[in-house]
């Protein structure tokens, strides 16, 4: 095998995601074989520096040796086993794990199996906790500009980027976008924290004129990821803390991009010492 010939098997077969098929009739679709650490190799043995971690998701590096015990040894246990009315040894022990690391309140875990199915079980969480105390009047969600929260339905709905929303806007839900704290737009001389005060006087008035019908307000915590890596002062979450619990409103924190370390505490809420009602991490 070598990369020309899987190259086009892949295109009889294959539909990839982010990606306009069209440019690969003259970019060539780039087969990898082996990686090992923050390198990838192909099948004509060149070398690239997965710079990306591979959409962010790689952590600790291809091929880990610990992490690749483990599942080795877990594939040798249990594969899987449906977790309604079951449960596992190592469920249990990644959730015990999940609430001792996670900012304090946050005491439950439900597993999804990606970043925007956590995202859509967050909304319905949020949706259904209202529904149940009999304040059924609660529907909206609040989201920022320029946010990116996956590409299922729910969870593109409360994102705010066009290049992935408007082809399907006529299946989405309705949603309020708030103006963002983007620190890029501050002005000469104003520092992210005053700037992102500043800003937040747009959430609090759009909290004061729909929380009646407000689930949750979601938002990427300091970082905007997918929206161009726009960032935002600590002093913005600590404002959206207070204002959630004043106007009886849930306050998501959507870590999938940005949890885990990649923003120099283990979760970005902990910069602003603060716990959200619901954290979604993948």
């Amino acid at each position: 095998m070598d990369n020309r010939s899987l190259a086009g098997r892949d295109l009889a077969v294959l539909w990839h995601p982010c990606t306009q098929m069209k440019d690969h009739e003259n970019l060539p679709m780039i087969p990898i074989k082996t990686a090992q650490g923050v390198w990838l190799e192909d099948f004509d043995g060149k070398r690239y520096l997965d710079a990306i971690s591979s959409w962010w998701v790689n952590l600790f590096g291809h091929a880990n040796p610990v992490i690749n015990a483990a599942l080795k040894d877990q594939l040798d246990a249990l594969e899987h086993v449906i977790f309604a009315g079951f449960t596992h040894e190592a469920g249990i022990r990644l959730a015990e794990k999940l609430v001792e690391i996670t900012p304090p309140g946050l005491n439950r875990c439900f597993y999804a199996d990606n970043g925007s199915a956590a995202v859509e079980v967050a909304l319905k969480m949020s949706f259904h906790y209202w529904r149940n105390l009999g304040q059924t009047q609660k529907t909206k969600f609040i989201t920022l500009e320029n946010s990116y929260h996956g590409e299922t339905l729910g969870a593109l709905a409360v994102g705010n980027v066009a290049l992935y929303k408007e082809t399907y806007a006529p299946l989405l839900m309705d949603v309020i976008t708030v103006p963002g704290p983007d620190c890029y737009y501050r002005e000469p001389g104003e520092s992210w924290a005053d700037y992102s005060i500043r800003r937040f006087a747009l959430m609090e008035q759009t909290l004061v004129q729909h929380a009646d019908s407000v689930c949750a307000v979601i938002i990427e915590p300091l970082v905007q990821c997918a929206g161009n890596m726009r960032m935002y002062d600590a002093a913005y979450l600590k404002l959206l803390r207070t204002a959630c619990d004043k106007y009886r409103v849930h306050l998501i924190a959507d870590e999938i991009a940005v949890g885990f370390g990649r923003t120099g505490t283990f979760f970005a809420c902990e910069q602003a010492a603060i716990s959200p009602d619901f954290i979604c991490l993948s």
